[in-house]
């Protein structure tokens, strides 16, 4: 018997003996030291200065959407997160009927505080709010609220439409001079301001959502070296955006139309300063640690390479490590073109790019990338991938959900569904879809009839879901090219016999004026779940930004929406 190869073994997962250091003789004391490699001196220099050479570049277009939607200028007093998200108002159903109720408000309050309350009359009886489509109410107090609006509220929104010229005879057959041209100066004012409300900006045309993706695309062009820099963002879902939200691309589909640009060189001298973090053990064996080492908890298996890793740089190189301060601008893409660092002893060193040096090595096929945008590669042009430092948001004021829709499988019933659990309601606050229905139901259901006396089986065509579960049916895209297979919205029987008051589609989400089509993967088997409501920030500049966001998040597993066909159940107990 012979022994071809010998292969160690791990026993255990704990670390710890490997790093301790028990005080056992003094000759255990010095072998360790030896061990470490401490008894090898060293005239080892330190880094006293370092040069960064390097180049930025600005964001200056912003495409919302897909590639053939018209570039335009990026705007930088703006956080990306509303140049991206808002969204305007609604303008149909019961969340049109407050924003045109709430903006009407405003314009009755500035004429009557001036004490031009026949002014105010005359427009609200002029432009009354009429009932839309689509709405959803809840119980008797949403009924009252309703009708209360609908008799005492001005319609902002048709008013806003209205030309000036008969806004203007309606105050003059109310007013004589010099009230009306008062009340004419504050109806002035307030299309001023209506027009520049939160959600009023916002170009329909150029939204970056995708009603058949629930999410948003857009994408950003700066100029480069080399030409055109784009960076898409094809999947959004909403929230917030960093650099790994994008990706660098050169297909000339997405291009904005920039030109290479020269871009000037920066040169930053700064000092290096080592890395310190809570902890850090001390660099030599005869030196106490402080009370904060702690390596109590230091685990990792066969196969832990990054905890290794991390290890490996806390105990054994902690004191090797050096940061270099660079302050880049927000909104840029910059590109360090060399590094170079002068020790104490007067010796000059070139730090090339990590990235530069694997793809020097391996080429394309690197795996170690860090802070890079995927399809931004290295060569000698370009030695150093660019960093993006997006003009994006720290934090915001979320306010409460308007709307929420609930996009899941139902396996049982093959289909999909888009569960609207919450629609913004007349008063500007989200209104249950559940709650409106069993409330506006005038009593509870009518039993089914009774079977004959002598047949004790009842047979049904369908047990229908609830009315506010929307269905989603397959079809293909095109049969005679391939399977592929998109949802198409759709309608159930049985609301035929429920009548359209508070059945079917009612939210912006699910916009029940046109048809509607997801892609099938868009629906995965554990759902999504998509909201709509209002996002308040301050930019680094002090200004305030509201904005209408809507955003997705996965779900919480399949639904059972308990639609069934061809039923047969016993009246037997």
């Amino acid at each position: 018997m012979s022994w071809d190869r010998l292969e160690s073994m791990v026993r255990t997962v704990d670390l710890i003996g490997g790093i301790e250091a028990r005080v056992a003789d003094p000759l255990w004391m010095l072998s360790r030291q030896w061990q470490v490699g401490e008894f090898q001196g060293d005239d080892a220099a330190q880094p006293a200065a370092a040069r960064i050479r390097g180049r930025s570049t600005p964001l200056t277009t912003y495409r919302a959407g897909a590639p053939t939607e018209p570039a335009r200028p990026y705007r930088a007093d703006t956080p990306l997160e509303v140049l991206v998200e808002a969204a305007p108002e609604p303008d149909f159903g019961s969340g049109g009927l407050f924003a045109a109720a709430w903006s009407g408000r405003r314009l009755l309050r500035v004429l009557r505080d001036l004490g031009l309350g026949p002014a105010a009359e005359a427009l609200r009886t002029a432009y009354p709010l009429r009932a839309p489509d689509h709405l959803v109410e809840a119980g008797e107090p949403g009924r009252a609220a309703v009708a209360l609006l609908l008799r005492w509220a001005l319609d902002g929104t048709g008013l806003a439409a209205a030309p000036p010229a008969d806004v203007r005879a309606v105050l003059a057959a109310a007013l004589a001079e010099p009230d009306l041209s008062r009340a004419a100066t504050a109806v002035a004012g307030w299309r001023e301001w209506y027009a520049r409300r939160p959600g009023a900006t916002v170009d329909p045309n150029g939204s970056t959502w995708n009603d058949e993706r629930m999410e948003h695309a857009f994408t950003l062009g700066a100029r480069g070296p080399r030409g055109e820099l784009v960076l898409t963002a094809p999947e959004h879902d909403g929230g917030h955006l960093d650099w790994y939200s994008f990706d660098l691309t050169t297909d000339p589909a997405s291009s904005h139309g920039l030109p290479a640009a020269v871009l000037p060189e920066r040169v930053v001298t700064a000092v290096p300063t080592a890395v310190r973090y809570s902890g850090m053990p001390a660099s030599r064996w005869w030196e106490f640690e402080e009370a904060g080492v702690h390596f109590g908890d230091i685990e990792a298996g066969p196969t832990d390479l990054a905890r290794l890793l991390v290890a490996e740089f806390a105990t054994g190189y902690a004191n090797d490590w050096f940061v270099i301060p660079l302050t880049v601008a927000v909104g840029t893409l910059t590109e360090l073109r060399s590094v170079e660092v002068f020790d104490n002893f007067g010796g000059r060193t070139p730090i090339a790019s990590t990235a530069k040096v694997d793809a020097d090595r391996v080429g394309s096929a690197r795996t170690w990338r860090l802070f890079e945008l995927t399809g931004d590669e290295v060569d000698d042009g370009h030695p150093a991938p660019w960093l993006f430092v997006p003009p994006t948001l720290v934090d915001c004021l979320t306010g409460p959900a308007l709307e929420r829709v609930a996009l899941a499988r139902d396996e049982a019933a093959n289909l999909a569904w888009g569960i609207e659990q919450l629609v913004e309601g007349p008063l500007g606050v989200a209104v249950g879809r559940a709650d409106a229905w069993y409330s506006a139901r005038p009593g509870p259901p009518a039993p089914d009839p009774l079977p004959a006396p002598d047949d004790p089986w009842q047979y049904r065509l369908q047990a229908p879901a609830p009315p506010w579960w929307i269905p989603f049916v397959a079809e293909l895209v095109d049969p005679s090219a391939s399977a592929e297979v998109r949802l198409r919205r759709a309608r159930m029987q049985a609301w035929e016999q429920l009548g359209e008051g508070q059945v079917g589609p009612k939210s912006v989400l699910l916009d029940p004026r046109r048809p509607r089509w997801l892609y099938e993967e868009e629906v995965p088997r554990d759902g999504v779940r998509v909201e709509r409501s209002w996002q308040y920030t301050r930019w680094r500049d002090g200004s305030g930004h509201l904005w209408l966001q809507r955003r997705k998040r996965p779900g919480r597993g399949e639904r059972s929406s308990g639609v069934r066909w061809d039923l047969l159940r016993t009246t037997r107990r």
